[in-house]
């Protein structure tokens, strides 16, 4: 009986919101007796356009962050940034002026 543990990446979606896109990864954690999985569990991270890409260490998430983020989509989630952090403030200045 020989028991291994795998991580593999068995899934990346390309996920849009509003006007720019995030990559949605999938890693399956296995469990493996003799070669026959025995048991797997999830777990699942997202990228956004801004990620630091020294710290993708997978070659296929690396080239499809690659393809998908590109220039304007990269500006179109820094457009959405501020505009979510503009509208956070909005709140916060009107409790003041309360």
């Amino acid at each position: 009986m020989s028991l291994t543990k795998n991580t593999i990446i068995d899934k990346i979606e390309s996920v849009r919101v509003q006007d720019h896109y995030v990559l949605q990864v999938r890693e399956a954690i296995q469990v493996l007796e003799d070669g026959n999985v025995i048991s797997q569990n999830f777990h699942r991270y997202v990228l956004q356009p801004d990620a630091d890409t020294s710290t993708i260490t997978d070659p296929v998430v690396l080239a499809q962050f690659n393809a998908v983020m590109n220039d304007a989509v990269k500006a179109n989630y820094a457009k959405f940034k501020k505009e979510q952090e503009e509208h956070s403030k909005k709140p916060a200045e009107q409790n003041k002026a309360s």
